[in-house]
């Protein structure tokens, strides 16, 4: 009967705090404490999170710029220079975000294994903490980025009204992976090693170092159906006003908020199994 009752508390509690609305109160702290753990003790400390990416495009334009003489996009049109460095980094923020974010839920219940073990701690709450730790960091590469193209680029655009519908939409992917991933990941083990290898190839099969539009045929059809293509090409719709594939957008946004609550179903239905697993 008293685990019954605990059950009980357990599923109205994570319904007072589902996502996105309720329960950021309590995430937050959460989130606070893994972003202050991460750098503790380190000389830049959260500087860490402008340095790592910046570093990583300074690494592929040294090579895709400077050995393969690469150039964003075809013809007249295509941009170079400081151009391509600015839409790589709107790129491969998206993509680690996203990274960061599967990678991390295939552990994230075995992690907090002290808190699922408490049936009436939200567990759904974990995951909105996860994205309030990648969001921190998303967030400082945005005004990283907003200096940048402010002061060196072509300056303040109207265009960057649109940049919340492109940072919302990545949201809302990450949360349904972040949803599905800690789910399944405390079932199968060996998510934790798989969804790292397969990040790494999406990362090349996704339109980070070049735009859509100017893939070759084969591979146009892979980003049609990559869930990292549109919010990429949203950030750069946004911030430089490059094209985006409509049709595709509207295809993936409708099955993104179709999946949206199926996550959500597949959390709570597989939940009550995870203290017996962690």
């Amino acid at each position: 009967m008293g685990s019954t009752r605990s059950v009980g508390k357990a599923s109205a509690s994570a319904r007072a705090t589902a996502w996105p609305w309720g329960g950021l109160a309590l995430a937050w702290p959460l989130a606070k404490r893994d972003v202050l753990a991460r750098y503790r003790g380190s000389v830049a400390g959260l500087a860490w999170a402008l340095v790592a990416p910046l570093g990583m495009v300074l690494v592929y334009t040294l090579v895709f710029r400077g050995v393969f003489r690469a150039r964003w996009g075809v013809g007249e049109s295509a941009v170079d220079g400081f151009g391509y460095v600015t839409r790589l980094f709107a790129g491969l923020m998206v993509f680690q975000a996203v990274a960061e974010v599967a990678t991390r839920a295939t552990r994230l219940m075995q992690d907090h294994a002290n808190l699922v073990k408490r049936v009436v701690f939200p567990l759904e709450l974990l995951c909105t903490a996860l994205l309030l730790q990648v969001g921190v960091h998303l967030l400082l590469q945005v005004a990283l980025l907003a200096v940048f193209e402010g002061v060196f680029g072509g300056g303040v655009r109207l265009s960057w009204l649109l940049l919340p519908l492109a940072l919302l939409w990545l949201l809302l992917l990450m949360q349904v992976l972040a949803l599905a991933l800690a789910a399944l990941g405390a079932y199968l083990r060996d998510l934790q090693h798989a969804v790292p290898v397969m990040m790494t190839g999406m990362l090349f099969l996704s339109p980070v170092f070049f735009p859509a539009a100017s893939a070759p045929e084969p591979l146009r059809w892979v980003l049609a159906v990559n869930p990292i293509s549109v919010p990429i090409e949203l950030m750069r719709w946004a911030w430089f006003g490059d094209p985006v594939d409509v049709r595709a957008a509207v295809a993936q946004g409708l099955l993104l908020l179709l999946l949206l609550p199926l996550a959500h179903r597949l959390f709570r239905r597989l939940r009550t199994g995870f203290a017996d697993l962690v």
